[in-house]
């Protein structure tokens, strides 16, 4: 019951800490508005193919039509196919329903296994695709950020952009997400994250390297991850949609494509929310890997996942709390936390943290960190009523507060010091 509450409770605050922008309006971004979209293909970063060549990637970015917002959240899509196959035409479908509601959404071209050339792959050689299927999409997400920074043609907003998949694609985005240095990666990934130039991959130009890949969410269609362990607390949300009966990539752990050993959406959903990260997933009994999305008897829970997923990516867009008002009062869209800090913005060198009142907790733990994700602050909180915490020694500024206790995890609030 706790991890249905925490599934409810978070879209509403986690990561509310970024800048809202100005195109919110409670709608857009929710709904679909824009009745025309257009088209664009452009190049997005230089890499290397599998047979030593250079190649040049290319992407299809597609707009709402006539739209005159100066900054629109930014999705990136991959294709699905195994690594093997497809093409980036086909996200068009998930583009066109993203670009209709206002985002800037993107369908990237990625380096695919050459079977005709170089046989069937194995699970060593399929792998090495994946990373560079990361580091071709990691190369997307810092496109943007160059093009805002120099000549601004999609006018993406920096701090909201978000990566997204089908099959193997989701693979490809849920290893952008949640892979990182403090992972635990087995010695053969290193070597092959290493030969392909380290978790930033090597493509793009050298000023494109320049610029950060961070995400802001994943949108997982039927993807996996190679380990479940690698999602901890302050990784990205995740919005995900899988059938229990899909026999390519499997919904808990298995070989997919009878290639490479993936979890799926089934184990990482609940790995995230005992860690700590905001998770919905879309369980589709009985459905398979591509008749969920084709198959009119899918179509209503299909609704419901985008439903969800960009509510989702509108709240991490918009949602910015008042500081006039304190965290109780600020969290007032549906699902508000059972806990606050007062006062907020805080002046002095105190704060007050009334703790849910639900609990039957002794003991909690208050663990501030800063806009990098810097731990500054863990302070051990005694129940059940209202305990007190010092800040001295953190500086002013915006962090994110979350709170735990032995019954689980209670959610994230932001907090300015002044």
């Amino acid at each position: 019951m706790r991890y249905v509450l925490l599934c409810l409770l978070l879209p509403f605050v986690v990561r509310s800490i970024s800048g809202q922008n100005t195109s919110c309006d409670g709608v857009r971004y929710k709904m679909p508005l824009f009745a025309n979209i257009q088209r664009t293909t452009v190049p997005y970063a230089t890499a290397i193919s599998h047979l030593g060549q250079p190649i040049t990637l290319s992407m299809d970015v597609y707009e709402p039509q006539g739209d005159t917002a100066q900054k629109r959240p930014v999705v990136v899509l991959a294709h699905g196919g195994s690594f093997i196959f497809g093409n980036k035409s086909d996200m068009a479908r998930w583009c066109e329903l993203l670009a209709q509601r206002g985002y800037v959404a993107a369908s990237i071209q990625y380096r695919l296994y050459p079977i005709f050339p170089l046989g069937f792959p194995d699970s060593t050689k399929i792998m090495d695709t994946a990373v560079k299927a990361v580091g071709d999409m990691k190369a997307a997400v810092r496109y943007f950020r160059e093009d805002a920074a120099t000549q601004n043609r999609f006018r993406a907003d920096v701090e909201h952009i978000f990566v997204g998949g089908y099959s193997a694609g989701a693979v490809a985005a849920l290893h952008t997400a949640f892979l990182d240095k403090d992972d635990d990666i087995p010695p053969f990934m290193q070597t092959l994250i290493a030969n392909n130039g380290g978790l930033e991959g090597n493509s793009g130009s050298p000023t494109n390297q320049q610029y950060s890949s961070a995400v802001g969410a994943v949108l997982n269609l039927s993807g996996g991850l190679y380990r479940r362990g690698w999602i901890r607390a302050n990784e990205p949300p995740m919005a995900s949609i899988h059938g229990t009966a899909d026999a390519t990539v499997p919904y808990t752990t298995g070989i997919a494509a009878g290639l490479a050993y993936l979890e799926g959406s089934g184990v990482l959903h609940p790995q995230a929310l005992q860690a700590g990260t905001w998770s919905y997933l879309k369980t589709i009994p009985g459905g398979g890997h591509t008749n969920i999305y084709d198959n009119a008897a899918y179509a209503q829970p299909l609704n419901d996942y985008w439903m969800r997923a960009c509510a989702l990516l509108e709240h991490l867009t918009c949602y910015q709390p008042d500081p006039e008002k304190t965290s109780s009062t600020e969290s007032t869209a549906p699902g508000a936390l059972a806990w606050s800090i007062y006062p907020n913005p805080v002046q002095g060198d105190r704060i007050l943290v009334q703790l849910p009142a639900q609990a039957n907790d002794a003991v909690f733990e208050l663990t501030l960190f800063d806009l990098q994700g810097r731990e500054v602050l863990r302070a051990r909180l005694n129940g059940p009523n209202t305990s007190g915490v010092t800040l001295s020694g953190v500086p002013a500024g915006t962090y994110l507060a979350q709170l735990r206790s032995p019954s689980g995890f209670w959610g994230a609030q932001k907090i300015l010091r002044q």
